[in-house]
């Protein structure tokens, strides 16, 4: 539903944009382009934060092969 509103919202301002000038519809197009590229990298950045935290680190890796290395003898 929510994908949906959003199709309809964005054919009004694409019907709202070609009635203004060029220049102040390629503003707005602009703008939002921008906003949309910039806040897929935020979403990206974030996404890539939370799974770094969540894998294991090298040290941790290592502790788990010596401690399977000990459990052998």
């Amino acid at each position: 539903m929510y994908v949906f509103l959003l199709i309809v919202l964005f054919t009004i301002l694409g019907y709202l944009l070609l009635w203004l000038p060029p220049a102040i519809g390629g503003a707005i197009a602009f703008g939002i382009l921008i906003g949309l590229l910039s806040r897929g990298l935020y979403y990206l950045y974030n996404i890539n934060k939370r799974i770094t935290k969540a894998l294991p680190t090298q040290k941790e890796l290592e502790l788990e092969d010596f401690m399977k290395e000990i459990k052998k003898y």
